[in-house]
């Protein structure tokens, strides 16, 4: 027996005694006088004081201050035809507004039931006095004429406008002062938006509801009475945060308190060990409130599928445009699914920002699942550490992105975990494997790839281990290829047989649009892999190679050999590809759980290493590892402006697609550079400007390809203005056709207000 093996049955050893300490708990727990005398009043007071914090914490919502002076409030408020901040001769700094002045707060009623908006301005229209129109939900509430000297105006703000959304608008009249070309309503030196809350008694029961539901849940899984409290505790220190961090948020907090307790559940059954079972479900608490403490946002690349599924549920079949079969999505399960909420008459935006919050939370206990295994408890924790702290991972799971990342990362660790089970579970691991990478092909194409190397893997494994002749040695990679590749084909086969007679193409539409840069495409992807090796760990992930110095036949051997080949020629894959133009890196994110492995097996291989005396060096290394992983949640400031500003022109988007859908023919067109909600929202032919959902324009040969941004480099102005001759063109793209002039002989601008009072200028094609 070879070292390795010696290492791996006494890690096995371990594992399994201490596996066995909560059935001794459980039987010492199971007394009657110990179970009597603490836990059941300790649980009770836990109740308590959870419904009493919750009741406090949700009545003391923050006040919104969307214009404070030179200030705007950045996060869930949004301001259109608001100005830059001007000092008046007083000193005094204040701002004009044009004729339309909105202030958006998506999820505002999700954090207090009604609103009271506290406006300061002043008029000066050289005309004389002229009415402000105040609009609550898109619709007036209130009108006033106001003076030339700065006054208070209150309103007060209830439900209206979209879901949870607060819509505060201002109209009036407008003038054009000499030197400045601007049309200008009023003066405004402040807005402030208070929350009228009052102590949360429904909320709190709720709350203990949960934690009783929690409590139960834990017992009927034989939980001792002492880790049940335990954890139950925690999970009430998450709820309690929950109701502190009361703000503007994408989810009900009901939503996010049964999410929380889900993930502390998990945590509780995927551990086996009172330590890893509670710092498991501590991490609960900071990935379900990721969209709290940090922006949420969808992506509009998110509309494009649900603009897919939204057809496909109207009975249109899987198309962007009625009649027109191009393949411009790449997440067929993700597709279907958003189709089948659409059919239940569900929601998407809320579908969207709920299941990735779940996603996130099974990710991180998957992790610790597959690692917990391999490298023992404490250093599977670390694992799950690592994946639940990486921003990258909650940018496209817990704080949104409504795209499919996180359900193919979740399937791509489920293969991969499975995978390196078969030598504890058998064939069954490899027909769960299997299932799980047809899943993810179904998901991502790179579900494809990732099933060819965990085939190639198993081949080369069965190979080696087989004594005798090349025959034989033959023969032993069909059992295990068998079981892999059946189940595989199962799903996959299908599928790729019914989109090639369905579209027509061996790849998507997006495939062509995105690449094609040689050379130059490969650079911008090694600067994406390194921008990406910065946030996972930077030199840390250096560690990863002490396994393989310490012994590199023994870690070939092991599933650490796996591990590595996935990483590397993944990375390789998203290299050659050129990345994508996603802040984040989020073609990384399915490695983020292996990286995190990785590195985690890479330092406890380190302190194995170390001296007796040496290792006295381990509580420091893991307050470090701890550090280390909050230190990457803040690296979320440089991303967080370009995140709200992504989903602020999302909702931007959907108001132009609103418009079109209540002012426009069913046989209109618009013309898109963002394809996704302008389409989802307008239900009306939209034509892509870059060519994701457009055949011509995908697959158009461009010099300078590689060279820009990914999914925005092709191009064909003349060929949607004299071919596809769009109905409508939104004025903030027409820089696209090289500005106005070559847009002004076919078009004329017109100027319309959306549904909420936001002011739009959009290209109207002329009568012929």
């Amino acid at each position: 027996m070879n070292a390795e093996s010696r290492h791996g049955l006494e890690a096995e050893r371990r594992r399994l005694a201490a596996a066995s300490a909560p059935v001794s708990a459980r039987q010492r727990a199971s007394t009657p006088g110990l179970s009597v005398n603490w836990t059941t009043p300790g649980f009770l007071a836990l109740l308590l004081l959870v419904a009493a914090l919750v009741s406090l914490g949700r009545s003391r919502a923050p006040a919104l201050a969307p214009v404070t002076g030179s200030e705007i409030t950045p996060g869930p408020v949004f301001l259109d035809g608001i100005y830059g901040p001007e000092r008046h001769p007083d000193g005094s700094l204040y701002r004009w507004t044009s004729g339309n002045a909105l202030i958006q707060v998506r999820g505002a009623f999700f954090a207090a039931p009604a609103y009271l908006a506290e406006v300061r301005l002043r008029a000066d229209n050289p005309a004389g006095p002229q009415p402000l129109t105040l609009l609550v939900g898109g619709q007036p509430a209130a009108r006033t004429t106001p003076e030339s000297r700065f006054r208070r105006y209150r309103l007060l703000i209830g439900p209206g406008g979209e879901g949870a959304e607060l819509w505060f608008a201002l109209q009036t009249p407008t003038f054009v002062a000499a030197g400045n070309p601007r049309p200008l309503g009023v003066m405004l030196t402040d807005v402030r938006l208070r929350p009228l809350t009052r102590p949360d008694l429904a909320g709190a029961a709720l709350a203990g509801l949960g934690l009783a539901a929690l409590w139960g849940a834990l017992r009927v899984a034989r939980l001792p009475r002492g880790n049940a409290l335990a954890l139950a505790g925690v999970a009430g220190l998450g709820l309690a945060a929950l109701a502190i961090l009361n703000r503007p948020a994408a989810l009900p907090p009901a939503w996010l308190a049964a999410l929380m307790l889900t993930g502390v559940l998990l945590a509780a059954l995927a551990a086996r060990v009172l330590p890893a079972r509670l710092g498991l479900a501590a991490l609960m608490t900071p990935v379900t409130l990721a969209g709290l403490i940090w922006p949420s946002w969808l992506s509009d690349d998110a509309f494009i599928s649900f603009r897919y599924a939204q057809n496909l549920a109207l009975g249109h079949g899987l198309v962007y445009n009625v009649g027109e079969r191009v393949e411009g999505y790449t997440n067929f399960l993700w597709t279907v699914m958003a189709a089948g909420v659409l059919r239940l008459g569900g929601d998407l935006v809320l579908w969207s920002h709920a299941s990735g919050v779940l996603l996130g939370l099974l990710i991180v206990v998957g992790t610790y699942r597959v690692a917990e295994p391999l490298i023992g408890p404490p250093w599977g924790l670390v694992a799950a550490l690592l994946t639940g702290t990486s921003q990258s991972l909650l940018l496209y799971t817990a704080r949104g992105a409504g795209l499919e990342t996180g359900l193919f990362t979740l399937l791509a660790l489920a293969g991969g975990g499975a995978y390196l089970a078969r030598e504890r579970l058998g064939t069954r691991a490899l027909i769960v494997a299997g299932l799980a990478f047809g899943l993810a092909a179904l998901t991502r194409p790179e579900g494809l790839l990732l099933f060819a190397l965990t085939a190639l893997h198993a081949g080369f494994t069965a190979v080696m281990r087989q004594p005798g002749g090349p025959a034989e040695r033959l023969r032993a990679t069909l059992p295990p290829l068998l079981a892999l590749g059946a189940p595989f084909l199962a799903l996959f086969g299908p599928y790729f047989l019914w989109r090639l007679s369905y579209y027509g193409d061996l790849l998507p539409n997006t495939f062509y649009a995105k690449t094609g840069g040689g050379l130059k495409q490969i650079e911008r992807g090694l600067a994406y892999a390194g921008a990406f090796a910065l946030t996972i760990g930077g030199p840390l992930l250096l560690v990863i190679a002490a396994p393989w110095l310490r012994s590199w036949r023994a870690a070939l051997a092991s599933w650490r050999g796996y591990a590595l080949l996935v990483t590397l020629i993944y990375s390789a894959y998203i290299i050659s590809v050129g990345g994508d133009h996603f802040r984040g890196e989020r073609f990384f994110v399915p490695l983020v759980p292996w990286f995190a492995l990785l590195i985690a097996d890479g330092v406890a291989t380190l302190i194995q290493a170390l001296s007796a005396p040496a290792r006295l060096a381990r509580p420091l290394l893991a307050l470090g590892l701890v550090v280390a992983s909050l230190a990457a949640l803040a690296r979320t400031a440089p991303l967080d402006t370009t995140i709200r500003g992504l989903d602020e022109s999302v909702w931007i988007w959907r108001e132009i697609g609103w418009w079109l859908y209540d002012h426009s023919a069913p046989d209109a067109s618009i013309t898109v550079a963002g394809a996704g909600a302008i389409a989802f929202y307008g239900q009306r032919t939209a034509i892509d400007m870059y060519g994701l959902t457009d055949r011509h324009i995908g697959r158009l040969d461009i010099t300078d390809m590689g060279q820009g941004v990914p999914g925005h480099e092709k191009r064909d102005s003349g060929y949607i203005l004299h071919q596809r001759r769009p109905t409508y063109i939104p004025r903030i793209w027409d820089d696209y056709f090289d500005g106005p002039a070559a847009l002004e002989p076919s078009y004329r601008l017109i100027h319309v207000v959306s549904r909420s009072g936001r002011a739009l200028e959009l290209w109207e094609r002329r009568e012929e």
